[in-house]
C-alpha cells in the first residue's frame, strides 16, 4: 500500500478560522463499482452557519492521494446542513471540507472569525458524513498511521478513533467520528458535544484556533495528547463550570437555537475534570469521602485543593482544615479516624507532624489528636507531653512542652482557654466584670480567669481575678484561699517595668508583707521593716535582719518630710561654688563582692542616691551630667613611672557606686580601697 503524503498542521493556522470536532461510527465496506450518489450530512463545531462552502475531493484508497476528481456544495441552514449532488466516483474514499461562520456553545452567538474543518469516510455505502472536531482530529493522525505503519485506512482510521477518545473518555461507547452528531442521542454524540466545550472554554476564537492547531500536531505525531499543562487548563474551566452554574448557561445557550434535544453533555464535562484530577469514581458507595488534587505541574487554580464526592458527583469542598501530604498510607474507610504521627525534617532539624484520617483525607493537626475520645465525657482533660525538636535540644532549660485539652464533645478536644463561653458579652456598662471557670474532674482541674477590658474578655490571672479592683492602689495587700492553700499578694509597682503589679509573698505577722519572687535592681525599692529596736530587709520572701540601714528609716527627722526635703537636710551652709556632696537618701548593699588586688572581698555599705552641686549664694542642686562632664577627670592613662611612685588617683564616687583610690606602685596602678558613703 502507498504511503499517503502527511498533513501539514501549520496550514490550519494561516487560514482563518478554527477547530472542533465530533464522533460517530458505522461500518461501511469499500466498494469496487463506480459510485454515483448525493453526499449530505451536518457540519458542526458549533453549527455551521446557512452559505458556509462544502468541498470535497475523491481520494485513492491506497495513498489517500486526491484523484482529481472535487465537488462544491454549501451549508443549506443554520442547523449546519449541507449537501452534495451529482457525484460521481471512482473510488469509495473522500475528503470534506467545510469553511464558514459557526455559532460558538460556550457563548450561544455566532463566531467572530471562520474556521475549516475536514472529515475523511467511505461513501461506497454511506452517504451521510458529518464533519467535526473529531473527524479533523482523525484526518491528521490517519496520515501519520499510514506513513509510519503501513496500514489500511480502515486500520488506521480505527486506531484513530481509539486514540482519541482515550485522550478524553477512556470508557465511552462510541461510533464512527464521522457519524457523530452534536444533536444526537448516544454516548458518542454526548461526548462530542462535551469535548467541543471543552476545547472551546473561554478562549476567543483565535486563541481557539492556536490551540487546536498546537493540539493537532501533539496527537497526530503519536495519537497521545502530551500537553498536561493545557488538559489541567481546561479541567479546571470545566471545574469552575460545573461549580458556577456555567454549564447550565452553556445548555440554555444551545437550546435557544431550537435545533433539536441537547445530550447530556454535562456528564462528561465533568467526567473530563474529575479524570484529570485523579478523583474516580464517586457514587453510594463513597458519598462524604474526600479527595486531594495532588499536581505535581503546580498549574491547577485547584492545586492541593480537597473535593467531596456528593450525590451530583465530585464537588469543590473548602474548610479551614490542613491536608498532610506526607502520610504514605491511603485514609480510607477502614483506617477513618487513625492518627498518624510524622517526623517531618532531617536529623538536626525539624519535628513531628500529626494526622487524622477524616473522611478520605489525612486532615493536619497538633498533639491533641493523640487524646483518646472512648470513654470520656465533655469537660475531660487530657494532658500531654510534646516531643522536643531537635533543634530545641541544645537549647539550655528547654524541657519538653507540656499541652492540656479539654473534651468538647463529637471527637473535638480544644485549647483550654478556647473551651469556656461568657455568660455575657462585654460592654463598656460592664467594664472589669470578671468571670471563672473551672475545667476537669477530681484531681485534674484546671481553673482559668476572665475579665472584661476594652470590650474584650481577657484572660486574667488567678491574683487579679480575686484582688485587683477599681480602689486598688500600692500598698494594698490581699489573701485568698487557693487549690494550693492561702495565697497573699502585695501590690507594688516596679520602677524597672515601670507598672503597678500584685506580687506573690509570705506574711510575718509583725513584720508584714514580703514579696517572694520580686527582687528590683533598684535598691530604692526595697521594702525595710522595723520590729522591736531591730531592722529587717525583704528578700525573696524572708524577712532578714540588718544592721546597716538606709538614714532615712532611722533618721527620726524623716518623719514629716519628703523625699527630697530630707535629701537635702544636711547640705553644708558653708561651701564654695561647685562643692560635691552626698545627700541623706541611701541605697545599701549586702555582702557585694568587689575586687581588690585581684581577689573578692564581701562589703555591706550604703551609698547616697543623689549628689547635689553648690551654685553660690547658699544654692545647692542637683548634679548633672554636665558638672561631671566639667570636672577635671582622673585618668590612668598617664603611665606609672618612678616619678609617679606611691601617686593616688582617686575617682570620685557616683549614685550607687562606691568610690576608688589607685596607687602608683611599681610601675602599676593597683586599686587599693573603695570610698563608701557608710560601711560596715
Amino acid at each position: 500500500m502507498m504511503c499517503c503524503k502527511k498533513f501539514i498542521v501549520s496550514r490550519l493556522i494561516l487560514l482563518v478560522g478554527t477547530f472542533f470536532w465530533a464522533c460517530s461510527s458505522e461500518n461501511v465496506s469499500v466498494g469496487n463499482d463506480a459510485l454515483d450518489v448525493t453526499i449530505n450530512g451536518v457540519s458542526q463545531k458549533g453549527p455551521f452557519l446557512e452559505g458556509s462552502s462544502v468541498t470535497m475531493q475523491e481520494l485513492d484508497e491506497n495513498s489517500l492521494a486526491q484523484t482529481g476528481k472535487s465537488f462544491k456544495g454549501k451549508v443549506v441552514n443554520d442547523r449546519g446542513d449541507f449537501s452534495i449532488e451529482n457525484v460521481a466516483l471512482d473510488h469509495p474514499y473522500v475528503l470534506l471540507e467545510v469553511n464558514g461562520y459557526y455559532r460558538n456553545e460556550v457563548t450561544g452567538k455566532k463566531s467572530n472569525g471562520s474556521i475549516f474543518m475536514k472529515a475523511l469516510a467511505d461513501v461506497s455505502k454511506q452517504p451521510k458524513v458529518n464533519i467535526n472536531l473529531l473527524t479533523h482530529l482523525e484526518y491528521e493522525r490517519v496520515q501519520t498511521l499510514m506513513e509510519q505503519n503501513n496500514v489500511s485506512i480502515e486500520e488506521a482510521k480505527q486506531q484513530a478513533d481509539s486514540e482519541i477518545f482515550a485522550a478524553f473518555y477512556a470508557d465511552v461507547d462510541y461510533d464512527k467520528v464521522e457519524y457523530l452528531n452534536i444533536f444526537g442521542n448516544s454516548e458518542g454524540d454526548a461526548a462530542l458535544l462535551a469535548i467541543n466545550v471543552l476545547l472551546l472554554g473561554e478562549e476567543s476564537d483565535a486563541s481557539f484556533m492556536e490551540r487546536f492547531a498546537l493540539m493537532g500536531q501533539d496527537f497526530a505525531a503519536d495519537g497521545v495528547w502530551n500537553d498536561s499543562l493545557l488538559k489541567m487548563k481546561i479541567a479546571d474551566f470545566a471545574c469552575k463550570a460545573n461549580r458556577s452554574g456555567k454549564l447550565a448557561e452553556i445548555r440554555k445557550n444551545i437550546e435557544s437555537w431550537k435545533i433539536a434535544d441537547v445530550p447530556a453533555f454535562e456528564t462528561y464535562v465533568n467526567r473530563f475534570w474529575t479524570n484529570q484530577y485523579g478523583l474516580g469514581k464517586c457514587d453510594a458507595s463513597n458519598l462524604g469521602m474526600r479527595k486531594l488534587l495532588i499536581d505535581d505541574s503546580r498549574s491547577s487554580v485547584f492545586r492541593d485543593s480537597a473535593f467531596k464526592c456528593t450525590e451530583n458527583g465530585w464537588a469543590p469542598y473548602s474548610s479551614n482544615e490542613v491536608y498532610s501530604k506526607s502520610v504514605d498510607v491511603e485514609c480510607t474507610a477502614k483506617n477513618e479516624g487513625e492518627v498518624n504521627v510524622v517526623w517531618e525534617g532531617n536529623a538536626k532539624y525539624g519535628g513531628y507532624t500529626y494526622s487524622r484520617c477524616e473522611k478520605g483525607l489525612w486532615v493536619r493537626g497538633d498533639i491533641r489528636l493523640t487524646c483518646d475520645t472512648a470513654g470520656v465525657q465533655v469537660g475531660d482533660l487530657c494532658h500531654k507531653t510534646g516531643t522536643m525538636n531537635i533543634f530545641r535540644a541544645s537549647m539550655p532549660n528547654s524541657g519538653p512542652p507540656e499541652y492540656v485539652f479539654v473534651y468538647a464533645g463529637d471527637g473535638v478536644w480544644m485549647e483550654v482557654q478556647d473551651y469556656f463561653e461568657m455568660t455575657k458579652k462585654c460592654t463598656a456598662e460592664n467594664e472589669g466584670d470578671k468571670e471563672k471557670f473551672v475545667v476537669g474532674k477530681g484531681a485534674d482541674v484546671i481553673t482559668s480567669y476572665y475579665a472584661c477590658s476594652n470590650g474584650e474578655w481577657t484572660k486574667i490571672y488567678e491574683k487579679d481575678y480575686h484582688c485587683t479592683t477599681e480602689k486598688t492602689v500600692v500598698g494594698d495587700t490581699c489573701s485568698f484561699e487557693s487549690e494550693n492553700g492561702m495565697q497573699y499578694y502585695l501590690f507594688m509597682h516596679s520602677d524597672l517595668q515601670d507598672i503597678d503589679l500584685w506580687e506573690e509573698s509570705k506574711v510575718d505577722p509583725e513584720l508584714g508583707y514580703c514579696t517572694m519572687h520580686y527582687y528590683s535592681p533598684f535598691h530604692e525599692d526595697w521594702i525595710y521593716r522595723k520590729k522591736g529596736d531591730k531592722y529587717y530587709l525583704c528578700m525573696y520572701g524572708e524577712w532578714l535582719q540588718k544592721s546597716l540601714i538606709p538614714r532615712q528609716y532611722t533618721d527620726s527627722r524623716k518623719e514629716g518630710l519628703t523625699d527630697e526635703e530630707f535629701d537635702m537636710l544636711d547640705l553644708p551652709k558653708d561651701a564654695k561654688v561647685g562643692d560635691r556632696v552626698g545627700g541623706l537618701l541611701e541605697s545599701c548593699w549586702y555582702n557585694d563582692e568587689l575586687s581588690i588586688g585581684g581577689n573578692y572581698v564581701k562589703y555591706s555599705y550604703c551609698m547616697p542616691r543623689n549628689y547635689y552641686r553648690y551654685r553660690g549664694n547658699g544654692f545647692w542642686t542637683a548634679e548633672t551630667g554636665v558638672d561631671l562632664h566639667n570636672d577635671p577627670r582622673p585618668s590612668l592613662a598617664v603611665p606609672c613611672t618612678a616619678e609617679r611612685e606611691g601617686v593616688l588617683t582617686v575617682f570620685p564616687p557616683a549614685p550607687h557606686d562606691p568610690g576608688e583610690v589607685y596607687r602608683c606602685t611599681s610601675g602599676e596602678y593597683v586599686l587599693e580601697e573603695y570610698i563608701f558613703g557608710r560601711t560596715e
